[in-house]
C-alpha cells in the first residue's frame, strides 16, 4: 500500500455454516475482521477508503424508497456483518483523517453472478425445463443493479473521493415472479409453473433504493436496463453450458463481479 492513495474494500467471503449463529460467527471472522486489519495497515499511507456494503443492513420493514438516513435495522447475519464494518470504516477514517464512502449496493447481477442469485437459478431452470423455485417469495420486490453500473458507481467513489454513505441501485424494484417472467420472454417460450418456496409470512417485503444522493453526490445514475441485463446473463449461463469440461465453469460473487468490471474499466 506504499503508493496507494485509496483503499478500495469490495471483498466478501460467503459463509456456508448451517446455523444462524456459526454463520455469524464466520462472518466476524472472515469479512469483519479482515476489513479492520486491512483499515490498520493502510494507517498513515492512504487519504480515501471505498466500501462495499448493502442494502440489507436497512432490513424488510422501512419505508420505501429506502433512504441512506432511514436507521439501519439488519435481519440476518450477512447485514450484521457489513453494518459492523460500516462501522469500522467510519470509526477509522476519522481517526486517521481519511474521507469514507460507503457504497449500499441493492442486489447486483449480471454476467458472474453466483449460482446462489435469484436470477442465475431462475435462468438455469428455465433452460432445463423444470419449475421454477423462488425462494424469498414470488411477489418480493428487490432492486437489481447490473454489475457494469456497480463497478461504475465503485470507480465514481474513487475518482471523485467524497465522503458520505450511498445507496447504489435503480430506484425500481421487480418481484421474483416478474424475474422469471422476463427470463421468459429473453428466452422466448412460455412462462413455466413457478413454485414458491418461502416458508415464511404470506406479506411481500419490498427493499428498493432512493438514489438521488449518489446522483448528486457521485454523479451516478443506473444505465442498463434489467431485461438488457438479463438477456446478457442468459448467455454468459449457455456459453458456461457449452464450454469444455476442462474449463470449467468461472462463478463470482456479486463483489467479486464488481471487481472485475471496475479492473476492464481501468484497463
Amino acid at each position: 500500500m506504499e503508493d496507494a492513495d485509496v483503499l478500495v474494500l469490495l471483498g466478501h467471503e460467503t459463509p456456508r455454516s448451517p446455523t444462524i449463529g456459526a454463520r455469524l460467527v464466520d462472518e466476524l471472522d472472515r469479512n469483519v475482521a479482515p476489513v479492520v486489519r486491512l483499515l490498520e495497515a493502510a494507517e498513515g499511507r492512504i487519504r480515501h477508503v471505498v466500501f462495499a456494503s448493502s442494502m440489507s443492513v436497512y432490513g424488510g420493514a422501512s419505508p420505501l424508497p429506502v433512504r441512506e438516513t432511514d436507521p439501519p435495522l439488519p435481519e440476518t447475519p450477512h447485514a450484521i456483518a457489513k453494518l459492523a464494518s460500516e462501522e469500522a470504516v467510519r470509526l477509522m477514517a476519522k481517526a486517521g483523517g481519511w474521507t469514507a464512502c460507503v457504497l449500499r449496493f441493492a442486489n447486483v447481477y449480471g454476467p458472474g453472478e453466483h449460482d446462489l442469485g435469484t436470477i442465475p437459478g431462475i435462468i438455469r431452470a428455465a433452460l432445463t425445463d423444470q419449475a421454477v423455485a423462488l425462494r424469498d417469495g414470488a411477489f418480493d420486490e428487490h432492486d437489481y443493479v447490473h454489475v457494469a453500473d456497480a463497478a461504475r458507481a465503485a470507480m465514481r467513489a474513487v475518482r471523485d473521493p467524497v465522503g458520505g454513505t450511498y445507496n447504489i441501485g435503480t430506484g425500481v424494484g421487480t418481484s421474483a415472479s416478474a424475474l422469471a417472467a422476463l427470463v421468459f420472454q429473453v428466452l422466448g417460450t412460455p412462462v413455466k409453473a413457478i413454485r414458491d418456496s418461502a416458508s415464511g409470512p404470506l406479506e411481500a417485503r419490498r427493499l428498493i433504493a432512493a438514489t438521488d444522493m449518489a446522483a448528486a453526490a457521485l454523479g451516478f445514475t443506473a444505465e442498463h436496463p434489467l431485461i438488457d441485463g438479463i438477456a446478457e446473463e442468459v448467455g454468459w449461463i449457455r456459453s458456461l453450458a457449452s464450454a469444455p469440461a476442462s474449463e470449467g465453469p468461472t462463478h463470482m460473487s456479486a463483489r467479486g463481479s464488481v471487481r472485475r468490471e471496475a479492473l476492464r474499466a481501468t484497463a
